[in-house]
């Protein structure tokens, strides 16, 4: 005897409506609720368009870019951006600086790109610091008024910048105030002073005068000092002394007529004599002995001596000479005298 299969297994509620779709009554199977209500008349589509705006009006509501989110505008990609800030616009330029270290000097440079803030503030400071330690060697002071002349060419291309971008920079150096309200400004008056003095010393208002016609005072021998040590006692000895002959030595007398040749050492109020004389005017030969100012052939008196020169003109200044003798060297000018006579009647 066979037994019939089982039936398929039966939904518990029964086939749904809509010819077995489970979804028929649902709004996405089509049914009644499967498509929203109709709008309004005249809300929307299919209502007329909104009327066009007159050209270059703004629409109701609109705002100019990034308004009300925050976000300030993008800065700009293209071209040179600060070394200090990154600020846009910046311009390529070198700043510079000097010092001088007495016997030697360096020199200093900072490239850019600069923006027009931090650009200024490099320049015063740097030039500001040139003015304080560039003068202090034997070549700086011609070295520090070229680097100051080279910042203000650099100056000048900075300054001519706006302003950096609002938003694409970060935080700027101070520039501080103008380098003509700072102090280190009064430096300049260092290579003034320097100058000044050179003209000067040039010109012989000061400094050491080398004039042949200045008076020279004979030199007059320095006083002698002796020194006389305490002596060391002596010893003592017991002897029989010799006999000593007695003499008388003669005297010698020295007549005040003898002459004396050494007429480079003749000084003021020493006497001469010329042994050459024969009532002319010039000698270009003069034999010159010194003698005594007592001795009846004396004929001439020094009034004055002068040193390093051979010019006779100098005795023009000595109103009681009126003779001159003048002595010169060829290979030592520097021992080159003149003695300014006066013609004495003894």
């Amino acid at each position: 005897m066979s037994v019939p299969p089982p039936p398929p297994p039966q939904q518990p509620y029964g086939p749904p409506p809509g010819e077995g779709n489970p979804y028929a009554d649902t709004p996405y199977a089509g049914g009644p609720y499967s498509a929203p209500p109709p709008p309004p008349p005249g809300y929307g589509y299919p209502g007329p368009p909104p009327p066009a705006q007159p050209y270059g009006a703004q629409p109701y509501g609109a705002q100019p870019p990034g308004y009300g989110y925050g976000y300030p505008p993008p800065a700009p990609t293209e071209g040179e951006h600060c070394r200090f800030c990154g600020g846009f616009p910046a311009v390529r330029a070198t700043v510079r600086g000097h010092q001088g270290l007495i016997v030697a000097w360096r020199m200093l440079r900072m490239h850019g790109p600069y923006c027009h803030t931090c650009g200024t503030a490099t320049v015063r400071d740097m030039s500001a610091r040139t003015l304080v330690q560039g003068w202090w060697s034997w070549v700086s002071p011609l070295l520090t008024l070229i680097t100051l002349l080279l910042n203000l060419g650099a100056h000048h291309r900075i300054k001519r910048l706006p302003p950096p971008v609002p938003g694409s920079h970060g935080p700027q150096l101070d520039p501080g105030r103008p380098l003509t309200a700072r102090p280190q400004l009064a430096m300049l008056l260092v290579p003034v002073a320097m100058l000044t003095t050179g003209i000067l010393v040039v010109t012989g208002v000061i400094g050491p005068k080398n004039d042949p016609g200045t008076p020279v005072a004979s030199p007059t021998p320095a006083d002698t000092v002796v020194f006389s040590p305490s002596p060391r006692p002596m010893p003592t000895y017991s002897h029989t002394p010799l006999p000593v002959p007695s003499f008388t030595l003669p005297s010698i007398t020295v007549p005040p007529s003898t002459p004396r040749n050494d007429v480079d050492s003749a000084a003021v109020g020493d006497c001469l004599r010329n042994e050459n004389s024969s009532g002319a005017t010039a000698d270009d030969h003069p034999k010159i002995t010194v003698l005594a100012c007592t001795d009846p052939k004396a004929q001439y008196k020094v009034v004055f001596k002068y040193l390093a020169t051979s010019d006779e003109k100098v005795c023009e200044k000595q109103p009681k000479s009126d003779s001159t003798y003048t002595r010169t060297y060829t290979k030592f000018p520097s021992l080159d005298y003149v003695l300014c006579l006066k013609h004495i009647n003894n």
